[in-house]
Formats: structure tokens, sequence, C-alpha cells
């Protein structure tokens, strides 16, 4: 797009929910990497102690979903 031509409400749009999935998704991340660097390293560990760990996995997982449901209606327009 150059300079001088102006994006459509649709597109602005489009724009604002991958910005939004975005931001849920590098969230996420950075929230499993922090569970990941602060778990203390030994050989067994219980459910619970691992219970944000898998939380925030979790949480990942869906935003890389909602990624890729996104990719798929619109990616596949163009």
């Amino acid at each position: 797009m150059s300079g001088g031509e102006k994006i459509t409400d649709i597109e602005e749009k489009i724009r604002e929910e991958l910005q939004s999935i975005f931001l849920d998704l590098l969230t996420s991340a950075q929230k499993l990497s922090y569970e990941l660097a602060t778990l203390e390293p030994k050989d067994k560990y219980s459910a619970d102690e691992l219970k944000d760990l898998f939380d925030s996995a979790r949480e990942v997982v869906s935003n890389v979903k909602k990624m890729h449901r996104f990719l798929e209606r619109y990616a596949r327009r163009r």
C-alpha cells in the first residue's frame, strides 16, 4: 500500500483483530516462559507444582489456535 491509499473499515477491523490475537499470543508465550524459567529443577513434580505451567501452556495453544483460525479466514482470500 502506498502512502496515499486509505485503508477500508474492513481492513482496519482485520488489522485490529490480528493485533489483538498477536498480543494475546505474545503475552501468553511470555507467561509460559516465566513459568518454565521459575520452575525449580528436580526429578519429580507434584501436579500442584505443574499446574501454572500447564495452564500457561494451554493458554499458548489456545492463542495459536485463534491465530490459525484467523489465518484460515483471511489468508486464503488473497
